[in-house]
């Protein structure tokens, strides 16, 4: 299975193509016992937490995902400990230790949700502008880490502006990922998965997409009949196109490499999507 910003032929070889928890729901849905996870290390951890039954395979085990390492467990650790009484909400896109040091793990919108019921303080981890987003949205005083996805955030509310002008009849989909200024633009703040089942329904046959690169070959796939304006070639995330499909093949031939979480990790990391509402 591949993530939506892996290069055309990986995601042309792939059973499924989705975000990265679409790929995980799907292998529990999967009668295979192994998973060949194209995409980046967090992806193939989250993969391996709900599907513990199975061997889990990452073609790239160099793929790694730099706003995840921008935010350690020790940092977490010690925001916690100036704010003892405050909650940790975390973002889907996280590693299985970041998971771990959690009281919720859900996507933007879920997130909205949770921080709504909360009255304690809250800390979000680890993207700073979904966090930002957030704030801004539900009025919550948030602690928010540092961390940044470096392809969204070299989208520019220039570069929305000038094709906003261009087309002026096109929905301008924003992922919250991307800046504020960017996110300011949008009809919709939408992750890949609702970016996909927003254009799915809705009537229009132009789109400006501001997110990752990648996601232009499955939108162009699944509905030929639409048009879609992506802002910058350079939100490109180099990480992910290190999976390739003769890496595919060695995977398959080697059974590995394998990608293992620890089950006391795994089930905090569970316990906190279910209080997060991902999963039952």
């Amino acid at each position: 299975m591949a993530h939506n910003f892996q290069p055309g032929d990986v995601q042309d070889l792939a059973d499924f193509v989705g975000n990265k928890f679409e790929c995980a729901l799907f292998a529990q849905k999967s009668n295979a016992s192994v998973v060949v996870a194209c995409g980046i290390d967090f992806m193939a951890e989250l993969i391996a937490i709900l599907n513990p039954d199975k061997k889990v395979l990452i073609p790239s085990a160099e793929a790694r995902c730099p706003m995840v390492a921008m935010v350690s467990v020790e940092q977490i650790a010690g925001i916690k400990e100036r704010s003892p009484e405050a909650k940790v909400v975390g973002y889907i896109k996280a590693r299985a230790e970041q998971y771990a040091a959690c009281d919720y793990i859900c996507n933007h919108s879920k997130a909205l949700r949770v921080l709504s019921e909360l009255n304690e303080k809250a800390i979000f981890l680890p993207d700073q502008y979904v966090g930002s987003y957030l704030r801004n949205t539900s009025g919550k005083d948030l602690i928010i880490a540092e961390g940044y996805c470096p392809p969204h955030v070299r989208i520019l509310a220039s570069e929305v502006s000038r094709l906003k002008e261009a087309h002026a009849n096109a929905e301008v989909l924003v992922h919250p990922q991307c800046r504020g200024d960017v996110i300011a633009l949008a009809d919709h703040v939408l992750d890949t998965q609702q970016m996909v089942e927003h254009i799915r329904a809705s009537p229009s046959e132009e789109f400006i997409v501001a997110t990752e690169i990648g996601m232009k070959h499955r939108l162009e796939r699944e509905f030929p009949e639409k048009r879609f304006y992506f802002p910058s070639e350079r939100a490109s995330c180099s990480n992910h196109k290190l999976t390739d499909a003769a890496k595919v093949l060695w995977c398959l031939e080697d059974l590995a490499p394998e990608v293992r979480v620890p089950e006391e990790i795994a089930e905090k990391a569970r316990r906190a999507m279910r209080a997060g509402g991902m999963i039952d």
